[in-house]
């Protein structure tokens, strides 16, 4: 019986834990495949991180930053992006894309694309 009920409440968590992780996926995707600027594609799916409720505000503000670059972060960008990578209580993911986004020049560079990869749950070759 608890070995049902263990299962049970497993099952019923499991999807809010993938949820979660769904936008860490999609940036990580869009930055992966960025070459100079997000595609239309791109900022639709980047859009709808932005729109849901369920977003965080760290997520949203990424999202919000990935549809703005045009071959590297701007200035103002860059501020945002430092302040979370100084912010402790950020999980490891955000940090890991605020750097990636940090580093760009046209596209994602080196190790934060190995990074990025891990995200998305691919292997980093």
């Amino acid at each position: 019986m608890k070995l049902i009920t263990l299962c049970f409440l497993t099952l019923m968590f499991m999807p809010s834990l993938v949820l979660a992780s769904e936008p860490i996926n999609t940036m990580a995707t869009v930055l992966v495949d960025l070459n100079h600027y997000p595609s239309a594609e791109h900022k639709k799916s980047l859009t709808a991180i932005i729109g849901n409720s369920t977003s965080t505000e760290s997520e949203k503000l990424l999202a919000t930053i990935i549809t703005r670059i045009a071959h590297k972060a701007s200035d103002a960008d860059k501020i945002l992006l430092s302040k979370i990578l100084s912010d402790e209580s950020e999980p490891e993911a955000i940090k890991t894309l605020a750097k990636a986004i940090l580093n760009i020049k046209h596209k994602p560079q080196g190790d934060d694309i190995e990074a990025l990869k891990a995200l998305m749950g691919t292997s980093p070759n």
